[in-house]
């Protein structure tokens, strides 16, 4: 996992089943005086995905890892499973 999508998902993680704007993640996992285009955080996103789907497939044992869900226009939610 790459550093930023580590520290997006120990930021979701902390705030489980609460939306994150995406103002907070970009000024929480970049940098408050980050200038460049919030598309960076939706590319780092689709990878985190990708890379959550890519561990339970690839587990021993089938696992129910958590979902993260897009909030249009807001940001992002964890969601956790039971």
């Amino acid at each position: 996992m790459r550093p930023k999508e580590f520290d997006l998902l120990a930021l979701l993680a902390q705030n489980p089943g609460t939306a994150v704007s995406r103002e907070t993640l970009m000024a929480q996992v970049w940098d408050e005086n980050w200038f460049g285009p919030t598309k960076t955080l939706d590319v780092t996103m689709a990878g985190l995905r990708r890379r959550l789907t890519q561990a339970a497939e690839e587990s021993a044992r089938p696992c129910r890892l958590p979902h993260i869900t897009t909030l249009r226009g807001h940001g992002y939610r964890l969601e956790c499973c039971g």
